[in-house]
């Protein structure tokens, strides 16, 4: 397995500064650009073109939370990460709401497709317009959960720089927490900008 730390020359650490990273992947990437090889041979810029594509992979691995945390628990276990398939007990609540949430709206754009009356569809777009309030509130309350494990994360680094097996527990626990949250952040934005056509 590729180590994308390595490749940018990051720590093994849960939490990165994305900031950081942007800028090593940056240079790491115009330094190597296959745009830089053009007088060179036809094996240097496929060699050049392979670690170009490599650096893009490590970069937008890194920078995403989620897949840095399985990533990093890939290269230190030695084995694939594995999601547990039903939300834990203390998330059953906000899974509910939020299938509700997105039930209520597909039964509502499906409606608002089929109106044909002008009169109806100004009521079906004021209707729209708090259906959109609702759920673009609860995309800031997921969005404000990612931001508080991306927190935890930092706190983290010194435990995992120590020994990493103590805080492999934690690291697994918020790395399935953010695919909960990114999941359903992202089925409720598909559904923000289906209300907003």
């Amino acid at each position: 397995m590729k180590d994308y730390f390595a490749l940018l020359d990051e720590p093994r650490l849960p939490w990165l500064d994305t900031k950081a990273l942007k800028d090593k992947f940056l240079k790491a990437s115009s330094e190597v650009h296959p745009d830089r090889c053009h007088d060179a041979g036809a094996e240097e810029k496929a060699r050049a073109q392979a670690l170009y594509t490599e650096l893009n992979a490590a970069h937008s691995c890194l920078s995403d939370s989620k897949s840095r945390l399985r990533h990093l628990l890939e290269l230190q276990t030695g084995e694939a990460f594995r999601d547990i398939q039903q939300p834990p007990a203390e998330l059953m609540d906000l899974f509910f709401e939020i299938g509700a949430l997105c039930k209520e709206t597909d039964s509502f754009l499906a409606e608002k497709d089929a109106a044909e009356s002008p009169l109806i569809k100004v009521k079906f777009f004021e209707q729209g317009l708090e259906r959109t309030d609702a759920v673009q509130k609860q995309i800031g309350s997921l969005s404000e959960r990612i931001t508080a494990l991306d927190e935890k994360l930092q706190q983290l680094n010194p435990a995992w720089q120590t020994n990493w097996q103590s805080a492999q527990t934690q690291v697994e626990e918020i790395c399935r927490l953010l695919s909960y949250y990114e999941r359903w952040r992202g089925q409720l934005n598909d559904r923000f900008v289906r209300l907003a056509m």
